[in-house]
């Protein structure tokens, strides 16, 4: 006791300063070791007592920003430690700008990081960081404007499941199921008429082994040796192909160069005259961000689109966006617009405000609800998916536990199917008003109206039903 006592003493006895300068070196010794969870909160403590110090802002900022601690104002004090002369506090400015997508806010700071930089190898690689901004700036304010009809967010492994894209498309697998090999990656396409089939296959490369597309024909129901695709290699891994119906337009993934981060959607042409492609062009924002992007599927005759992306997903997975594409690109103007909400529209951060035609809308999502009950010839019993809720999906209706989920299900699902017929009826309709005289016209609008009317009151009819249906199931698991 008397020499716990003495130690006690000695302590009490020690200088203020040098307390704090232990506990400072302690903190930075973690920092430097890229342990910022447990620095955070000495340096916390170490700010308080000394809040205009120029390194302790800087620090605190930094832990907090690693550790995605958003209740402190980083900003703020990053900006702080600039004016004291803290030149890696424009590092992380830079990256906190360009996380938040303020690109212009994001370049500046790389920029004066940059100019103050003593490690020539450092520099240039923020320099190379700095033009990586500078390209995401260019394409988001050539951010294409899309209509975006739903989102479907789906485990990563069945995502392939919310392609409900019709027959007009051909099919989609993934390469594990249509090659009976688990270790296969990616997925594989047939076009319509099931003649050509696209896929991956892991190819040896100058930079070491990537996944290559290769080109297969049916020929008396046998699949050709597959042919690499030439000229579109990105210098990464390419993947998830998908050719248009037209012959012409392939969309695929890649990784490698002209990718803004993870896989990004490229498109190209390819010329049946010559047998070439030409060079594939990244299709931009919204398809596109600094996550991964992939497997944009275009129904042309039904004027509906598909892509995947595991942008704002948690881990595993990832989210299926419905889209309307244009005819041609037509893009935002960010210099005369509202930059902000532009912003959020290239990360497509509200579908909703995508959606600028209700009626345009209305009539997609009809063609949806067609191709939900349309049975594709090879369909499998595992196509089944009802979603309850972001963790729970059933692939088969044999898992609802409730009788009477199951029972709603039933009912859902017959007055689907009569409503998709009257919705064909509908689209007859007003295809044959729109070629009518102005006499005939007069004859059939109130039967169109009519029509129209019971099919938009049994759009929201069934609307409620899948809300009822899922609340339903999800009382009876809680029980």
């Amino acid at each position: 006791m008397h020499r716990i006592f003495q130690i006690l003493l000695i302590l009490l006895m020690l200088p203020l300063p040098m307390m704090a300068q232990s506990s400072r070196e302690k903190a930075r010794k973690m920092f430097l070791e890229g342990k910022y969870a447990e620095a955070k909160p000495i340096f916390k403590t170490l700010l308080k007592k000394a809040p205009r110090d120029g390194s302790y802002n800087y620090w605190y900022a930094v832990c907090c920003y690693e550790t995605n601690d958003t209740t402190e104002n980083i900003e703020k004090m990053l900006q702080y430690a600039v004016t004291r002369k803290v030149n890696n506090a424009h590092r992380y400015l830079g990256d906190y700008y360009k996380q938040n997508f303020r690109y212009d806010e994001a370049i500046e700071s790389y920029e004066n990081f940059i100019d103050g930089c003593k490690d020539e190898e450092e520099a240039a690689l923020y320099e190379e960081r700095c033009e990586a901004v500078k390209r995401l700036q260019r394409m988001m304010k050539m951010t294409e404007r899309i209509c975006v009809v739903d989102s479907i967010v789906v485990d990563k492994e069945k995502f392939l499941t919310a392609y409900r894209t019709g027959r007009d498309v051909g099919t989609l697998s993934t390469a594990a199921q249509f090659f009976n090999d688990a270790e296969a990656q990616g997925t594989v396409s047939i076009t319509e008429r099931g003649t050509d089939l696209y896929y991956p296959r892991m190819t040896a490369t100058e930079e070491g082994n990537h996944l290559r597309l290769y080109h297969s024909t049916n020929v008396n129901g046998k699949w050709t040796e597959g042919k690499q695709l030439s000229g579109i290699e990105t210098g990464g891994n390419d993947n998830y192909p998908f050719m248009s119906v037209d012959g012409s337009t392939f969309y695929f993934a890649s990784d490698g160069e002209g990718s803004i981060g993870g896989y990004d959607i490229f498109v190209t042409r390819y010329d049946s005259e010559d047998g070439t492609y030409l060079k594939p062009e990244n299709v931009g924002m919204p398809f596109n961000s600094e996550a991964n992007d992939y497997m944009l599927v275009v129904n042309d005759i039904a004027g509906l689109g598909w892509f995947a992306t595991d942008r704002r997903m948690e881990q595993g997975k990832v989210c299926v966006y419905i889209f309307i594409p244009n005819a041609t690109k037509v893009t935002y103007n960010y210099e005369q617009g509202d930059s902000s909400k532009i912003i959020s529209l290239s990360q497509l951060g509200s579908i909703a405000d995508t959606q600028e035609d209700e009626e345009q809308v209305r009539k997609a999502r009809q063609k949806l609800l067609m191709f939900l009950y349309e049975q594709p010839e090879n369909q499998k019993q595992s196509d089944f998916l009802f979603i309850i809720d972001d963790l729970t999906e059933y692939t088969s209706v044999n898992q609802f536990k409730s009788p009477e989920a199951r029972k709603l299900y039933d009912s859902w699902k017959q007055r689907s199917t009569k409503l998709v017929k009257e919705a064909q009826k509908l689209e007859q309709q007003r295809d044959a008003y729109a070629r009518a005289d102005k006499a005939a016209k007069q004859k059939m609008s109130t039967a169109v109206m009519e029509l129209e009317t019971r099919v938009i009151a049994e759009e929201a009819a069934l609307e409620e039903l899948i809300v009822k249906i899922r609340r339903t199931e999800k009382q009876f698991i809680s029980k």
